[in-house]
């Protein structure tokens, strides 16, 4: 949800090595529909070959690794086959590359010179920092998969509240690396400096934490944070510590489930945590972006129909990942097959079966929060396009309510977006734009209401 692209790892394939060296960073820019959009790629030579990676900082995409980089004759080109993208270009005696930048077979011109893309972060933490910082590794034991995460806590000598950040939806590091912004590491900064231990962690395959990403659904993330909480309670400072979560967006569901199953949680905090179903969220969520984006009012309804058809199916299926690729694809082929060539089809039921995401379709939020008996912040921004914050802040605290919980606070942010940046639209081409990563009146409430509750 978090994220446009989904990055993946290849083996890169032997190339050949010629006078010329393109070594470097470079830098470009292409214009989709008016919308400027810059791109840029690290080319690096070891030994007789060349590896490369993109970044498309405004769609949250950073690093992704090329799964081929030939360099021959001055022509370059870099594939990367499962995203269906492709950049293939002539470097001339000025040392600019000139070239085509494809998406599924359709080119767009991309001229790339020397250069790296300048992001101005100042919430970004630097060191030295006022606490203790640590690298630490957990073991989930239902399938051995090491996990890696940072702990941070107060220098201070005393009891001190711990809280563990759930990350949001994508393949996750444990500063939440998006849109050249790490706010997990922001949130966590601000909260070790005002007496609460913190600990955030590269979600599996992610990072420095083994594991296969493909393979993780909500239901797996929650056994990662569960053996995560048993593995700190086992450590000596946390041996009479308060512990809570604190879940952004996907994890916002993850936090709630692991409470109601551990029941031995403090606290809670929801952030641009969904409310309400996730197959209804995601149709919300399609129809903001498409308003934002100027689409007339009668295609968006088209679309929603269409997709929501799809919803209906894996929300409905029992079937295993292949079969119901299969299911989906003969949905989209049978009924709107001149509407989608292959290629996009393909590419339309990759979004909607992955695990993580198939995961999220099925998810029923209000399940797990009608059970939190715990006190609960939920803090959404009104410029979220991806979590709607009427419906979903309404389904927190009609959820929580039926359960009977009545230490809640639930609060809308004004001008604040997915990330709880300040921000005019909303739009995720302003994540990227935008330089504060996590905006100050929000780690403020949030950083009270924590060391209020536990006193």
């Amino acid at each position: 949800m978090d994220r446009i692209f989904i990055i993946f790892s290849f083996f890169f394939f032997t190339v050949f090595s010629f006078s010329q060296d393109i070594s470097g960073d470079w830098i470009g820019e292409v214009n989709i529909n008016g919308n400027k959009l810059e791109i840029a790629f690290n080319i690096e030579k070891v030994a007789n070959d060349y590896v490369s990676t993109l970044s498309i900082l405004k769609q949250g995409l950073s690093g992704a690794k090329a799964s081929a980089t030939v360099f021959e004759d001055s022509i370059i080109t870099i594939s990367f086959p499962d995203l269906k993208l492709e950049y293939k270009g002539k470097l001339n005696d000025k040392m600019e590359i000139i070239g085509n930048f494809s998406q599924s077979g359709h080119p767009i011109p991309l001229d790339l010179k020397k250069g790296t893309i300048t992001l101005n972060r100042p919430q970004e933490p630097k060191p030295p920092f006022n606490y203790h910082s640590e690298n630490v590794v957990f073991v989930n034991k239902d399938d051995n998969v090491k996990l890696s995460g940072t702990l941070t806590v107060p220098k201070e000598k005393g009891n001190y509240a711990l809280a563990i950040i759930v990350s949001g939806s994508g393949a996750q590091n444990r500063d939440g690396d998006m849109f050249g912004h790490k706010p997990y590491f922001v949130l966590a900064n601000e909260l070790t400096k005002n007496g609460i231990a913190v600990f955030r962690f590269d979600e599996r395959g992610v990072g420095e934490s083994e594991g296969d990403f493909n393979t993780v659904t909500i239901n797996v993330s929650a056994a990662d944070v569960k053996y995560a909480i048993d593995f700190l309670k086992e450590r000596k400072e946390f041996s009479n510590s308060k512990i809570g979560l604190i879940g952004h967006s996907i994890g916002g569901i993850v936090a709630p489930k692991v409470a109601v199953e551990k029941g031995d949680l403090d606290f809670l905090v929801l952030l641009a945590a969904p409310g309400i179903n996730g197959d209804k969220l995601m149709l919300l969520q399609k129809a903001a972006f498409e308003r934002n984006l100027g689409i007339n009012e009668l295609q968006i309804q088209q679309g929603q129909k269409v997709v929501k058809e799809a919803y209906d199916i894996v929300v409905n299926s029992d079937l295993d990942n292949i079969s119901l690729k299969d299911s989906i694809n003969s949905y989209y082929s049978n009924k709107y097959g001149a509407l989608f060539p292959e290629n996009q089809r393909k590419m339309l039921v990759e979004q909607i079966t992955g695990s993580e995401v198939a995961s999220f379709i099925r998810s029923q939020p209000a399940a797990y929060l009608e059970e939190i008996d715990i006190p609960v912040l939920a803090l959404n921004g009104d410029k979220d396009l991806q979590v709607s914050v009427k419906e979903n802040l309404t389904g927190i605290k009609n959820a929580l309510a039926k359960g009977g919980n009545q230490d809640v606070e639930i609060i809308t942010l004004e001008n604040l977006n997915h990330l709880f940046q300040e921000s005019e639209s909303g739009s995720l081409s302003e994540y990227a734009e935008i330089e504060q990563t996590f905006s100050p009146k929000a780690l403020t409430l949030i950083i009270n209401w924590v060391k209020r509750k536990t006193k």
